[in-house]
C-alpha cells in the first residue's frame, strides 16, 4: 500500500495475527507540518513491517532517503542521507512489557478500542536524531562567498594566547583585593 506525504497511520483493528507490511513515501510536507522543524525538504521511504502477537505488536520502520537541511557553517542547502530501522513494541490495555524482551525498542501501551495507529511524531522523531549534532558541508563544498564574509566581519577570531593560558587569572586578582 502506497502512499505520498500522507500521515503514517497503520490500521490495527481486524490486523491478522502474523506479519503485514506498509509503505509510506514522505517528503517536505511531511516534516513541515511539525513544528520548527529543521528539515526543510525530504524525499523518504518508509516501509513499516508489523507482526501482531496475540497482545502485542512488533513494529519495524525502515526509513530510507535524503533530507535537506540548513549548513550550520554556510546557511546553503545541506543533503544528508538518512538509512534507519527504528523499533517499537505496542502493547494494548494494561499489557506488561517485560524490558529484557524490549531490548533497544521503544515500547508504547495503546487502548483496546483505538483502531489504528499513528506513527508520525515516532518517524519523525528518529529521522531527526539521525542527523548529525553539526551538519556541515565536507570541506571545500561550503559557500564560499559566505566563508569569506565570515572571515572579513570576525567570525573566525582566534583568542589571545595570553587569555587562552589564564582565562581566571583576572578573577584570582579579584578575589586576592577582596580578601584585603
Amino acid at each position: 500500500m502506497d502512499r505520498l506525504n500522507q500521515d503514517i497511520v497503520i490500521p490495527i483493528k481486524g490486523l491478522p495475527l502474523g506479519e503485514s507490511s506498509f509503505r509510506f513515501e514522505i517528503g517536505e510536507p511531511f516534516f513541515q507540518a511539525f513544528e520548527n522543524s529543521q528539515i526543510k525538504d525530504a524525499d523518504c521511504s518508509v516501509r513499516v513491517s508489523v507482526i501482531r502477537h496475540q497482545t502485542l505488536l512488533d513494529v519495524v520502520c525502515e526509513v530510507t532517503g535524503f533530507v535537506v537541511v540548513e549548513c550550520d557553517r554556510c546557511l546553503d542547502d545541506l543533503t544528508l542521507k538518512v538509512d534507519i530501522e527504528p523499533r517499537l513494541t505496542v502493547g494494548f490495555g494494561n499489557v506488561e512489557v517485560d524490558d529484557d524482551a524490549a531490548g533497544d525498542e521503544d515500547v508504547v501501551v495503546a487502548d483496546r478500542s483505538q483502531s489504528e495507529l499513528n506513527l508520525n511524531q515516532f518517524v519523525y522523531d528518529y529521522v531527526c536524531l539521525s542527523l548529525p549534532l553539526v551538519k556541515v558541508h565536507p570541506e571545500g563544498k561550503c559557500n564560499p562567498e559566505m566563508l569569506r564574509y565570515l572571515r572579513e566581519s570576525g567570525g573566525e577570531e582566534s583568542v589571545p594566547e595570553s587569555d587562552s593560558v589564564r582565562p581566571f587569572e583576572g578573577l584570582k586578582d579579584l578575589l586576592e583585593s577582596k580578601n584585603n
